[in-house]
C-alpha cells in the first residue's frame, strides 16, 4: 500500500484499517505523513487507533512532528496532551528549542508542560531552561522546575533554588527548593538555611524532612547534640528520620568524639521502640558503635531475632564494625536465613564486608 493510499484509509470506517494505515505511514517514515496523522488524531474517536497514530509519529524524524506535538498541549483532551508529551520527550535534545518557545508561551499550562517534558530528557541546555522557569511568575511552574532539578553544575541555578527555599513564599514552593537542596546544595546553601532556621525544633513541621536531609548531607559534629535532643523531643513519625540523620552524619564524621552514653541511651532505648522504621535506623545507628565489645554482642543476638526489621538493621550494623568477627558471623547467618529479603541483605553485606 503507498503513502497516499494509506493516508485515505485513515478515514476508513473499520478502526482496524485506520491502524493498519497508522502503522503503513510510520513505517515510511516520510514528512508527508505527518498532517494527515495530526489532522485525524484530534478526530479519532478509538483510543486503539490513537496510540497507533502516536507510534507513528514517533518513527517520521524532522521538526515538523515536534512542533505539531507541542500544539496539541493546548488539547481539552487529556489523554491527548499525555500522549503529546510522550511523543515529544521521545525526541530528547531536539525538542530544546521548542521548549524554549514553550516556556515564553503566554499559557502557564503550556509553561508548565514545557517543564514536564525538560525533566524527562537529558539536553546541555537543561540547567539553562530550568533557570527561565524558576523565574516564572506561576506558582505551579516554578514548583516544577524546583523537583525536575536533578544536578547542577552551574552556581546560578544552585542560587535561584536557593532563593525559593528563603523567599518567605508558598509552603509548598518553599518546600519544594528545600527538597531540590537536598540534592544540589552545598555547604553554603547549608549554612544559608540554617540562618533562616537557627534550630530545628523552630523549623515549621513542613520544612522538617529536608530540614533534616540537609543535616545528615551537610552538618558537622557541632549539630549531633541537638539532633540527640530533638529526637527524644520531636514527633514519634519524625524519629526514624531524625535517626536516619544521625547515621548519615555520623558516617561522614565518624563516632570516635561521641560519649559512651550516646550508644548506651540507643541500646537502652531499643526494647520500648516498637515502630520497624525506627528500630532499623537505631540499630544502624549503632553499627557506628560496633567497636565496643557490648553493642557488638547486641547486634549479633539481634540476628537470631523472629523480627524480620531486626535481623535486617543488625545486618547493616554490623557491615560497619572494625570487628574481624563480624564476616564470619554474617556467613554462619546466611547459611540458615530463608527470608530471601535478609539473605539478600546478608549477601550484601559480605561483598561490601569484603572489599
Amino acid at each position: 500500500m503507498g503513502l497516499e493510499e494509506s493516508i485515505l484509509q485513515l478515514s476508513s470506517t473499520e478502526e482496524c484499517e485506520r491502524i493498519y494505515a497508522a502503522q503503513d505511514i510510520g513505517l515510511a517514515g516520510q514528512s508527508e505523513g505527518v498532517d494527515p496523522l495530526f489532522r485525524r488524531v484530534v478526530e479519532e474517536p478509538s483510543r486503539a487507533v490513537r496510540e497507533a497514530i502516536f507510534q507513528a509519529l514517533a518513527q517520521i524524524p524532522g521538526d515538523a512532528v515536534i512542533q505539531r506535538a507541542a500544539r496539541l498541549l493546548s488539547s481539552d483532551d487529556p489523554g491527548i496532551r499525555n500522549q503529546a508529551l510522550e511523543l515529544l520527550q521521545s525526541r530528547g535534545g531536539e525538542v530544546v528549542p521548542e521548549l524554549r518557545r514553550l516556556l515564553g508561551a503566554d499559557d502557564h499550562d503550556l509553561r508548565k508542560f514545557a517543564v514536564d517534558v525538560l525533566s524527562r530528557i537529558e539536553t546541555p541546555e537543561i540547567e539553562e531552561l530550568l533557570e527561565i522557569a524558576l523565574a516564572d511568575s506561576d506558582l505551579n511552574v516554578v514548583i516544577t522546575a524546583l523537583e525536575s532539578v536533578r544536578h547542577c553544575h552551574t552556581p546560578a541555578l544552585r542560587q535561584a533554588v536557593l532563593q525559593c527555599a528563603l523567599s518567605g513564599g508558598h509552603p509548598m514552593l518553599v518546600l519544594a527548593a528545600m527538597e531540590a537542596l537536598c540534592r544540589i546544595g552545598d555547604t553554603e546553601c547549608y549554612r544559608r538555611i540554617r540562618e533562616k532556621f537557627p534550630t530545628l525544633e523552630q523549623t515549621p513541621p513542613l520544612y522538617l524532612p529536608p530540614a533534616l536531609k540537609l543535616v545528615g548531607r551537610n552538618g558537622e559534629n557541632g549539630d549531633l547534640l541537638e539532633l540527640r535532643n530533638f529526637v527524644a523531643a520531636c514527633e514519634p513519625n519524625l524519629r526514624a528520620a531524625v535517626l536516619d540523620t544521625l547515621r548519615n552524619l555520623l558516617a561522614r564524621a565518624g563516632a570516635a568524639s561521641i560519649p559512651d552514653v550516646w550508644w548506651q541511651d540507643l541500646r537502652a532505648r531499643l526494647p520500648e521502640t516498637t515502630v520497624d522504621a525506627e528500630r532499623y535506623q537505631m540499630l544502624v545507628l549503632l553499627g557506628h558503635f560496633g567497636c565496643c565489645e557490648q553493642t557488638f554482642e547486641m547486634l549479633i543476638a539481634c540476628l537470631q531475632s523472629p523480627v524480620k526489621v531486626d535481623r535486617l538493621g543488625a545486618i547493616e550494623a554490623l557491615s560497619r564494625t572494625m570487628f574481624e568477627d563480624a564476616r564470619p558471623v554474617l556467613i554462619s547467618r546466611l547459611r540458615l536465613e530463608r527470608d530471601p529479603d535478609v539473605r539478600q541483605a546478608l549477601e550484601d553485606a559480605l561483598r561490601g564486608n569484603s572489599q
